[in-house]
């Protein structure tokens, strides 16, 4: 099927409420509820950091890219969303070159979102020489949550689910299988209260340590999980999105061990 995000007739737990789809309702609500947070912790940095000069004056040059940080991380986050999808369905893409609609509305994939917000953001970052800025503490919190809160719609509309299974299992439309989207829920959702914890409690917090603690856990978390998806494995017996969270991890792994050989 070349769009995950639009299921077959009499398929999912409960598709559309007041005849809008479930999935379109929980992402609008990730993004704004995410968006929110994001500005919340801004907001909480800034009365921080204003108890010295020093940080008052970097709180309030940092307040000036909160916007711009915000839409380059979704604007990266949807392009980076679409590339491992058209990875995997190219075949199939192909086929409906002409269905623009299509193309643009079909599935999404939150690993490769992660990667093409960072990589929108570091980019951003460099055109406007604001590389030492870093903003990664407060993006981290905020965008676990928002993969939490938009597992629940992918759950509730019948997509990315786990492989038949006679244990534990629910039926999407087609027997039983694993729920992989509500176990991937609860993870980013406790992986959002494991970070904002973190932030405010470890006096040493490094800038940009927290996304890198986010993209090193879910990718592993993920990577595991995938093995239960019903996803399509290719590459040595892996999908491209576990391929995608080795790299992921490895390069993280090797900028965490840089930046703490600086210090």
């Amino acid at each position: 099927m070349f769009d995950n995000h639009y299921t077959p007739e009499n398929w999912g737990i409960l598709t559309n409420i007041q005849g809008i789809s479930t999935y379109t309702i929980f992402v609008s609500l990730a993004i704004i509820l995410g968006i929110i947070c994001y500005i919340i912790l801004s907001i909480v940095d800034k009365k921080i950091k204003s108890e010295n000069e020093e940080g008052k004056k970097l709180a309030k040059e940092k307040s000036k890219y909160t916007l711009d940080i915000v839409i380059m991380a979704l604007l990266g986050g949807f392009i980076g969303s679409k590339i491992p999808v058209i990875i995997e369905n190219l075949d199939k893409i192909l086929d409906n070159v002409n269905n623009l609609k299509l193309f643009i509305l079909s599935g999404k994939s939150i690993v490769g979102g992660l990667v093409g917000g960072y990589i929108a953001i570091r980019i951003y970052k460099k055109v406007n020489k604001i590389e030492g800025m870093r903003f990664g503490n407060n993006i981290a919190p905020s965008t676990a949550l928002a993969m939490g809160i938009g597992r629940i719609g992918c759950f509730l509309s019948g997509c990315c689910y786990g492989i038949k299974t006679d244990f534990c299992g629910i039926d999407f439309g087609d027997g039983t299988r694993i729920p992989t989207q509500l176990y991937e829920a609860v993870f980013c959702i406790m992986l959002f209260v494991y970070l904002v914890v973190k932030k405010y409690k470890k006096k040493d917090l490094k800038d940009g340590e927290l996304f890198s603690d986010l993209v090193i856990y879910y990718f592993a978390f993920r990577f595991i999980i995938e093995f239960v998806r019903a996803t399509e494995k290719t590459i040595m017996f892996l999908s491209i999105y576990q391929i995608i969270c080795l790299l992921g991890i490895v390069f993280m792994l090797f900028k965490k061990r840089k930046v703490e050989n600086n210090d």
